[in-house]
């Protein structure tokens, strides 16, 4: 007892309370920080309407206190010279990569929380979102906590370059095998971010098959033709390639009908029952439809008719409406056609204009 009163004595109380100052300066400078600094970024996220800062923000506000609490001990600490200091300078780096660790997980999963509530409000891409953020989210942690333990291990000089190589030999190896699958699910993944479609849209492929998105999966992405099959597309397939998406900007299709009529038949009067035809079923008054003298070919006038379908899920029925129209029209008013097949529908880009 008699020697801990001396050794009390012997202290120099003034070092010791500024010592206590700069640890107790540090977790109020962490409290402070979340508390101010959420109400601020909060604020801020609010006004700039960006609800992934937001995400990341909510999770990244404690991890940060505490590194900002472990650099004033740090700051203390050093402020002597003792024969544990170099042990207590092992565990303090320890704890900042683990914090560190902690805020990039961290990071990360408020990014895929942000994409999860997004798929989750919009009730869409829901098995996409189920499968690859949960992936997604446990494979960038793993990597963020195996960069984390080759960092400690690299500072407390445990040899890492083996491990390294057999890392990455067999990353390789894995790669290798599994590359069509990794390209896949990355695809998907870029379908997710990006969004070119929905579930629900309309899409055509550059190599011309359409059909309505049934599901986006991990791997593929599934098509509902309209001969009612299911085409199965993979998703490296769909990234790399041009995609049409009829659902955009909105529903409506554009329809073509072209007729060739005999060299005596009147133009004028052809043209006035196009545009009467026009008037079919699902057919819209505006854009208002215009017929255009597209050719004289053989000296064959050739008339096309454009106009707008409210859906493109009406664009066959609206078609067989005009032409049915055109050809009673036609027959009723003596005008002959080239050619005596009935017309065809061809087809029109998302305006409704010719090529």
């Amino acid at each position: 007892m008699t020697r801990l009163m001396a050794a009390l004595r012997d202290w120099n109380w003034h070092e010791v309370l500024l010592t206590a100052l700069i640890v107790a300066g540090s977790w109020v400078a962490g409290r402070l920080l979340t508390l101010v600094g959420g109400r601020l970024g909060r604020s801020w996220t609010a006004r700039a309407h960006s609800p992934m800062a937001a995400a990341v923000l909510e999770r990244t506000l404690r991890p940060t206190a505490w590194l900002v609490v472990l650099v004033g001990v740090y700051l203390a600490l050093h402020r002597y010279r003792f024969g544990a200091l170099e042990t207590l300078d092992g565990a303090l780096f320890v704890a900042a990569v683990a914090l560190l660790t902690l805020l990039g997980g961290r990071v990360l999963g408020g990014v895929m929380r942000f994409y999860a509530e997004r798929a989750d409000r919009q009730r869409q891409d829901e098995a996409l979102a189920s499968q690859m953020l949960p992936f997604a989210d446990r494979l960038g942690r793993l990597v963020i906590l195996v960069l984390g333990l080759l960092v400690v291990l690299d500072h407390f000089h445990v040899e890492i370059r083996s491990l390294l190589v057999t890392l990455g030999v067999g990353s390789l190896a894995v790669g290798l095998a599994l590359q069509e699958t990794l390209a896949n699910m990355f695809g998907g993944f870029a379908i997710l971010v990006d969004r070119p479609f929905r579930v629900g849209d309309r899409v055509q492929l550059a190599t011309g098959e359409t059909g309505d998105v049934l599901e986006i999966g991990l791997r593929s992405t599934r098509l509902q033709t309209p001969e009612n099959h299911v085409l199965i597309v993979p998703n490296s397939v769909l990234v790399r390639t041009s995609i049409t998406n009829l659902s955009l900007p909105d529903v409506q299709a554009g329809l073509r009908v072209e007729v060739a009529l005999a060299q005596e038949a009147d133009v004028t009067r052809a043209r006035e029952l196009m545009l009467a035809a026009a008037r079919a079923p699902h057919v819209l008054a505006s854009p208002e439809p215009r017929v255009f003298l597209r050719t004289l070919e053989d000296s064959l006038p050739r008339l096309l008719l454009v106009c707008r379908v409210d859906s493109f899920a009406n664009r066959l029925a609206a078609g067989d409406a005009v032409n049915a129209a055109i050809h009673s029209g036609f027959r009723a008013a003596g005008i002959r056609m080239a050619n005596p097949a009935a017309p065809v529908v061809a087809a029109g880009g998302p305006g409704g204009l010719p090529a």
